[in-house]
C-alpha cells in the first residue's frame, strides 16, 4: 500500500513539474522569437537566443523584454510571476505542487484571482484552485505573446511589400515612355499582387503620389 501511495506521489509530482516546464519552454521559444524581431536578429544565428548554452535564460530574455519596455505593465507583472512559478518547480526539489511552490512565491492572492476574485482559506490549500490560475495565466501570456508575433510580423511583411511596391515603381517610371507604354499591361500584373497585400499609411500613400507626379512632370518633359 504505501509503495502505491509513494507511486502516486511521484507521478503527481512529475505531471505538476511537466506542466510548468513544458509551458516554460513553449513561452520561451515565443519570446526568443518576439525578442529576435524587436532586435532584427537571426534567431537561427543568434548566440542570444539560439539553443546553445551560452543562450540567454528564460528570467534573462524576460527581462529584456521588460527593458526594452515592449510589455504592458500588467503583462509584465504576470511574465515575472510565471518565471517565479517556473525557477522553483525548476529548481526546488521540495516544490511538487502549486500549493507548495506558494508557500515560498509571496504573491499568492493576486496569482489565485485568476482563478475567483474570492479566494477562501480553503482554497488557499486546494491545488485544484492554484491550477486552474495556472492555466488561466498561461493562456494570458501565450495570448499575448501569439498576438504581438502575428502582428510584429504583419508590420514586417508590410514594410517589405511597400519597398517592393515603391521601388518597382520608381524603376518603372525611369523607363522612357515608349518602353513605359509597351509594358504597362505586363508591369500592371506583376505589381498588383504586391500592392493587394499592402494596408496604406500616409507614408506609403505620400511617396505613392509624389512618385506619380514625378512621372507625369517627365511625361511633360519628354
Amino acid at each position: 500500500m504505501r509503495q502505491n501511495v509513494n507511486c502516486n506521489t511521484k507521478i503527481r509530482m512529475e505531471t505538476t513539474r511537466t506542466k510548468v516546464i513544458e509551458k516554460a519552454v513553449g513561452f520561451e521559444e515565443l519570446i526568443s522569437q518576439l525578442l529576435s524581431m524587436l532586435l532584427e536578429v537571426d534567431k537561427n544565428e543568434s548566440i542570444s537566443f539560439g539553443h546553445k548554452n551560452i543562450a540567454l535564460s528564460f528570467n534573462a530574455k524576460i527581462n529584456l523584454l521588460i527593458d526594452l519596455k515592449f510589455i504592458p505593465k500588467e503583462i509584465s507583472k504576470d511574465f515575472q510571476l510565471f518565471a517565479e512559478i517556473r525557477n522553483k518547480f525548476a529548481h526546488v526539489l521540495y516544490v511538487d505542487s502549486f500549493v507548495k511552490c506558494f508557500e515560498i512565491i509571496e504573491r499568492r492572492d493576486y496569482f489565485l484571482k485568476k482563478a475567483s476574485d474570492t479566494i477562501s482559506q480553503a482554497d488557499k490549500n486546494d491545488e485544484s484552485v492554484y491550477l486552474t490560475a495556472f492555466e488561466l495565466l498561461c493562456f494570458e501570456l501565450g495570448t499575448w505573446l501569439r498576438v504581438t508575433l502575428k502582428m510584429i510580423s504583419d508590420k514586417k511583411s508590410q514594410d517589405l511589400n511597400k519597398t517592393g511596391a515603391i521601388e518597382m515603381i520608381r524603376s518603372f517610371i525611369q523607363y522612357n515612355p515608349e518602353r513605359r507604354e509597351k509594358e504597362l499591361e505586363s508591369f500592371i500584373k506583376i505589381i498588383q499582387p504586391v500592392i493587394v497585400k499592402i494596408i496604406p499609411d500616409d507614408e506609403f500613400i505620400k511617396e505613392y503620389k509624389r512618385l506619380l507626379k514625378e512621372a507625369e512632370e517627365e511625361s511633360k518633359k519628354e
